[in-house]
Order: C-alpha cells, then structure tokens, then sequence
C-alpha cells in the first residue's frame, strides 16, 4: 500500500509541503465532504482515472481502508497525501472534511479533468451545478438553492459538465364543452 498511498503528517512538513500549500491555495479545487454523494462521508472509492491526485487536508479527518488489505490510514488537518494510480479505499470522514486537491498525469503535470468548482464556496461541483453564462460561474446546487435560485436567475443546470435539459412546460389540458341546445 505505501506505493499507492504516500502520506506526509502535518507534523513533518517541511519547504517541499510548503510549495505544495502554496500551488493547492493559488489554484487547486476545494473538495468538501459535506456536499459530497449523500453527505455520509463513507464512499468508495478508485484512483486509476489519474496517475496521481495530490491533497492537502484543510480540516476534518478521515479513515482510509485499502481494499488491498493493507492497514487502514487516518488522515487530518495540514497532512499532505498523494494517491497514486491503483489506490482503491473506502473512506469514512470521521470529522467534516475539506482537501485542495489537484490530478496530475505521468509526467507531474497538473491537469483538471472533470473539474468544476463552485465560484461562492469553492466546493467540487462536477456533479451537478448551475453555469451561469453571463458571470461564467460555476455555482453548487447548497449555494444555488440559497436564495431560491434567485441570484443565479437563468443559469444552465448541469450535471457534469453538461447541460441538463429543462423539463418541457406542459400544456393545460383544454376541456371540452359541450354547447348549449
């Protein structure tokens, strides 16, 4: 498992981790487990669409299961964790988590794939948003449903990335009435 899991403590960061907080706090999307699935904290999930996904752990705490059967990973606050491709888990977010986190590919490039992020919270979106066309925001559906809606009138609902068609209105059945002999 250390292969495909590398974890750095908080406690033993150093400048290499610093680099890392100040690239995730400039550029990187915030994953929020409260909005994530059904807000349980407890999902599995598979590494293998990335070669690597760096985080750094803003706050909360989680458990990590390998499925391998390797000893389970707690991680929290100010740790740094590279999941390389291959790592399969189940998470339990013990505590409310929020992570930076960031793919990259073979080469230790960054790359963004399916990434949306809302533009109020800063939370990960993909699955479902609202784009709002004339600011170009991506806005989460807890933000949106703020207000009603109302500060994002007219944004395009999404769900990943692509446009959810509005449910056609439908016509008022017309009746029929007979006329009067």
């Amino acid at each position: 498992m250390d292969t495909l899991c590398t974890l750095t403590r908080a406690a033993d960061c150093g400048p290499a981790e610093a680099t890392v907080r100040a690239r995730a706090e400039e550029a990187w999307a915030v994953w929020d487990s409260t909005t994530h699935e059904d807000g349980s904290g407890k999902f599995d999930f598979d590494y293998s669409d990335n070669h690597q996904e760096r985080v750094l752990i803003l706050s909360g705490q989680a458990e990590l299961t390998p499925k391998d059967g390797s000893p389970a990973v707690k991680i929290a606050a100010g740790d740094h964790v590279v999941f390389h491709r291959g790592f399969k888990c189940a998470w339990n977010v013990t505590s409310p988590m929020q992570k930076h986190y960031c793919y990259f590919d073979e080469d230790g490039e960054e790359t963004q794939p399916n990434n949306v992020a809302c533009d109020a919270c800063g939370c990960d979106c993909f699955a479902e948003s609202y784009f709002v066309e004339a600011s170009g925001e991506d806005i989460c559906p807890a933000c949106y449903t703020k207000d009603g809606g109302a500060a994002y009138a007219g944004a395009e609902h999404q769900k990943e990335g692509k446009s959810i068609p509005a449910e056609p209105k439908r016509k008022p059945k017309r009746r029929k009435v007979k006329a009067d002999k």
